[in-house]
């Protein structure tokens, strides 16, 4: 059996998604930060959702390309999966 053919890196389209997680990752930082009045929880609900999404688009992308994600990120993509809930 041969193993399953890796799409070539692209090196921009990582380094693109992984600044996008950082943005996501900083909003929802933010969002914690904030007095509870100026944050709903429906709009820190949506940032972790962004985040999620953020996080899921990059790890296809990197699962595509052959690198390899911790897993401490799948866990946290798993928690702000179920925190956008």
């Amino acid at each position: 059996m041969h193993p399953p053919p890796r799409h070539q890196r692209d090196e921009a389209q990582l380094t693109a998604l992984l600044h996008e997680v950082n943005r996501c990752r900083a909003q929802v930082r933010a969002g914690r930060k904030t007095s509870s009045s100026s944050v709903s929880v429906g709009e820190q609900s949506q940032r972790c959702a962004r985040l999620a999404d953020a996080m899921e688009a990059y790890a296809d992308a990197a699962a595509l390309s052959g690198v390899p994600l911790p897993y401490r990120y799948r866990d946290e993509m798993r928690l702000y999966r179920a925190m956008a809930r």
